[in-house]
């Protein structure tokens, strides 16, 4: 963590201000896992203003962060999603298109698939977002469609853009998925 993150840190108010702080420090330890130096991460609006060269990404949920991180001239985005708390069923239409409705499965797994659905797409919004621009403005501009152990993520209105999902349903609920942005 760098003066300039703490220093950062204490404008924000609570909770966001233990988010961001559990959030870098996740990023710090990617980074240098892959062999990278990131300096000072700061922020563009909710993102992280990451140093040219590294391709990156950042989830938290319930105080629990974790971060991908690699080089950009081998990764051209990356995008990671950690969920710990449910989401009601009802909000299935916020997330899925009608075609991916038949992805919920039975109505006695339907929430958490939910869940991992959502995941998902929130990890692929994350790694394809910066590679579409506006043009991708939420999760239903998003279609997954299965792919072995995850999914294959399409953006609306950008076909030749996708990114291949990996999912992991944690075994106390939740789930982490992480994606690949392909150039």
């Amino acid at each position: 963590m760098t003066d300039e993150e703490r220093q950062l840190a204490r404008t924000m108010p609570q909770p966001r201000r233990g988010d961001f702080l559990i959030g870098r420090s996740a990023l710090h330890r990617a980074a240098r896992a892959a062999g990278l130096s990131t300096g000072p991460v700061l922020c563009d609006g909710p993102r992280p203003r990451l140093p040219g060269g590294i391709a990156a990404s950042i989830s938290h949920s319930r105080g629990i962060a974790v971060a991908v991180a690699g080089p950009a001239d081998r990764y051209p985005a990356l995008g990671v999603d950690l969920e710990l708390t449910e989401l009601p069923l009802r909000a299935a239409h916020l997330v899925l298109g009608e075609p991916e409705r038949p992805l919920l499965g039975p109505a006695r797994t339907a929430a958490r698939r939910l869940l991992t659905l959502y995941s998902a797409k929130e990890a692929a919004f994350k790694a394809l977002s910066p590679l579409t621009g506006p043009a991708l403005r939420g999760l239903r501009d998003l279609r997954l469609t299965p792919d072995g152990a995850g999914y294959l993520a399409r953006a609306a209105g950008h076909p030749e853009r996708s990114a291949r999902v990996s999912v992991r349903e944690l075994p106390q609920g939740g789930a982490l998925c992480w994606a690949l942005a392909h150039p």
